[in-house]
């Protein structure tokens, strides 16, 4: 049985749309049955455990709604087949497998990052966590919604920039520490990609067991607006080294001094003092 989940919130209700014409392909050739991932709220565990390795599950909807879904059966160990068909806005787990509309996480759903905030509550991530600009951009992101105003990514950014008051990092990488000062943003990511298409650590490897941290600190706010575009492509790392700091590592913590807020594959976490991320 494929059972197709679809989240009737992302993309402005988009995914349910792509569910239909999905359901009316597959059921070609299997048997399928459609279901509303809220239909199933808070009863997820349970939902998962009576599916087999001769069932599938379609995900369909962006990274928040596959970040959900597996925060809400962690620490379930899954039996079934997990798919996603991307549907959502940005779609930035999607573009580590070559723009796919549909790709296969059966290899990586039981081995995801984890991520604890202020030595409390565990969650997992898909792609990745990050504290500063690109928190503050997804508050404002969040706040926007519940208003119910459109405005871009890149346009959202260029306000914060504006305003943002830079902050102090200390990290600890494998046991090695780390000193930051006026750091604009820091980022721990299982992918490529964050905000909807910026290649901010190009060299990460889902299928590898290390985290990717890129650190942006000591640089000027107009500096970073001319080298923020080359986030896009990735090329952010040649430029501008002393302000750019590449890491890599399995075990990640993280002291931030002047920033709260975090965000987690979009998902913004207030009032937080200690980050812990590990493979």
């Amino acid at each position: 049985m494929i059972y197709l989940l679809y989240n009737r919130k992302s993309n402005r209700g988009r995914a349910l749309k792509a569910a239909i014409k999905l359901e009316k392909k597959l059921t070609k050739v299997n048997q399928t049955k459609l279901l509303n991932i809220q239909d199933i709220l808070d009863n997820e565990k349970n939902f998962v455990s009576t599916k087999t390795s001769e069932d599938c599950i379609v995900l369909i909807g962006g990274d928040g709604t596959v970040d959900q879904f597996f925060n809400r059966i962690y620490p379930s160990k899954i039996q079934c087949r997990i798919f996603v068909y991307a549907s959502g806005r940005g779609n930035d787990l999607a573009r580590d497998y070559k723009k796919h509309k549909m790709f296969e996480l059966t290899h990586l759903c039981n081995n995801l990052p984890i991520i604890k905030t202020n030595s409390l509550e565990e969650h997992v991530f898909i792609n990745g966590v990050g504290m500063g600009v690109d928190s503050m951009v997804c508050k404002k992101q969040h706040d926007n919604a519940m208003a119910g105003i459109k405005e871009s990514y890149f346009k959202i950014a260029l306000r914060v920039f504006k305003t943002f008051k830079t902050y102090q990092l200390d990290l600890e990488i494998d046991g090695q520490l780390h000193h930051f000062n006026n750091v604009w943003f820091f980022v721990c990511n299982n992918g490529r990609y964050f905000g909807g298409g910026m290649k901010i650590t190009p060299q990460a490897k889902r299928e590898d067991d290390i985290l990717d941290v890129c650190v942006v600190h000591n640089i000027k706010r107009w500096s970073l607006l001319m080298v923020f575009p080359l986030v896009f492509i990735g090329k952010h790392i040649w430029f501008r080294k002393k302000s750019i700091t590449m890491l890599k590592g399995k075990s990640i913590v993280a002291f931030p001094t002047g920033c709260a807020i975090l965000q987690r594959d979009g998902e913004v976490i207030e009032d937080v003092h200690k980050i812990e991320v590990r493979r």
